[in-house]
């Protein structure tokens, strides 16, 4: 485990944040062996933080093996080398250890394009008044000029690397687009788990698939009690009581202040969110800043243009809090999905958003349009069948949009109750 020591440089906004910050230092499995503080009024253009805390920060690495110090603010490129010079330690800022623990979580290909993309965007800056100690390479041939900076060569190499990876990801982009459009085709709505990290969306997932496919261990996600256990979107078909059924997505985890770079970089991931029909936020009741990641998890959601959806909130792990559950409060579930506490109550809410409008009638369906009697069988709640001669007879329970497009196969509207 890495050793490393963290500076908190604080405004007044960012105190709040300071507990998060050492989250994400242990989620990158580094051991924090000292925390040095210094209350901002204004940052240093040179080094973020004050001559006289430099000064202390070296004494204190001076007599100690540290690999690296952390700090919990973005720094710029002249930042960071300043102070990597002026501590002679290698210098982290939060960006970059929010991707060091993405690295380290990715499992698929796609994840790993992303990331490393997002970490050559972070890395090209910092090239700025590197490597002038290796001079210029020589000319060749007739021309007996100085040649190229080795800065220039890697720029270049970087760029080209980026350049590649970007073409990568458009074909993975074009793949999630032909899959999108197949989903699409087959009418089913699409829900989309979103919120901030380690809230437990992957753990609802899991207790909706239990609940759907008992026995198909194999489609759960990875639950872990992690900081962005899952990065790469997973989506998987749930079936209601009824026998309607939906499309449920799982994605990466909000953070405050997601990097531009890896929100880039994960726009083919995080776009499917935008396709969605029905949001459910999942929110950790049980954390003390709960009220700050919804606002944070709002943020993101304008970022990635998918604000305006429907949205269901689920205020998740109550048997940590004092909150009563499982109740439900118009738009709001209060459970637990480690208990499976509400898990009735979160079908309901989900099934009332998807279908609200839907219509109980008698069809008649001729035998030569057999599709028709397929796709109803698939995506209807048929109550019951009658074959006649001329046709097929079905009792069903209609969406709105089945019913508008199949209404001239409608014999009678049956009215409720």
């Amino acid at each position: 485990m890495q050793q490393v020591i963290i500076v908190l440089a604080d405004t007044t906004e960012q105190a709040e944040k300071n507990e998060e910050f050492i989250e994400l230092v242990q989620a990158a499995d580094m051991e924090i062996k000292e925390t040095f503080r210094q209350n901002l009024k204004s940052i240093t253009l040179r080094t973020y933080i004050g001559t006289g805390k430099c000064e202390e920060i070296r004494a204190y690495l001076q007599e100690q093996e540290i690999q690296r110090v952390v700090f919990n603010h973005d720094l710029s490129p002249l930042q960071i080398r300043n102070l990597e010079e002026s501590l002679q330690t290698p210098v982290m800022d939060r960006t970059e250890l929010i991707l060091a623990i993405f690295e380290s979580r990715a499992v698929t290909r796609t994840a790993r394009l992303q990331i490393e993309c997002a970490q050559l965007k972070k890395l090209l800056p910092r090239l700025i008044g590197a490597n002038t100690q290796l001079g210029r390479q020589s000319g060749s041939g007739k021309n007996k000029g100085a040649g190229e900076k080795q800065l220039e060569l890697d720029r270049r190499r970087i760029n080209a690397r980026i350049q590649e990876l970007q073409r990568e990801l458009k074909k993975i982009e074009a793949q999630r687009f032909n899959q999108r459009r197949a989903r699409q085709k087959s009418m089913l709505p699409l829900v989309s788990l979103v919120g901030y990290t380690n809230a437990g969306k992957s753990t609802i997932m899991n207790m909706l698939l239990e609940h759907s496919s008992p026995y198909e261990e194999d489609k759960k996600v990875l639950e872990k009690d992690m900081l962005f256990a899952t990065l790469d979107t997973s989506i998987r078909h749930i079936d209601l009581p009824d026998g309607k059924s939906f499309l449920l997505s799982d994605t990466v985890g909000f953070v405050s202040d997601l990097p531009h770079d890896l929100v880039e970089a994960f726009h083919s991931t995080l776009e499917e969110v935008q396709y969605a029909s029905l949001l459910v936020q999942v929110v950790d009741v049980s954390s003390e800043e709960y009220a700050r990641q919804m606002e944070i998890t709002q943020e993101t959601l304008q970022q990635i243009k998918a604000a305006d959806i429907p949205m269901i909130t689920v205020y998740n792990k109550c048997d940590q809090s004092g909150y009563q559950y499982p109740q439900v409060h118009a738009h709001d579930l209060y459970m637990s999905a480690k208990e499976k506490a509400g898990l009735q109550e979160l079908l309901d809410l989900i099934h009332s958003h998807l279908y609200p409008d839907e219509k109980h009638v008698e069809l008649h369906i001729p035998y030569q349009q057999t599709g028709i009697y397929s796709l109803l069988m698939k995506h209807a709640h048929v109550i019951s069948r009658r074959d006649e001669e001329d046709g097929i007879h079905l009792d069903a329970v209609l969406s709105d949009t089945l019913y508008q497009k199949y209404r001239n196969y409608v014999i009678c509207l049956k009215e409720e109750g």
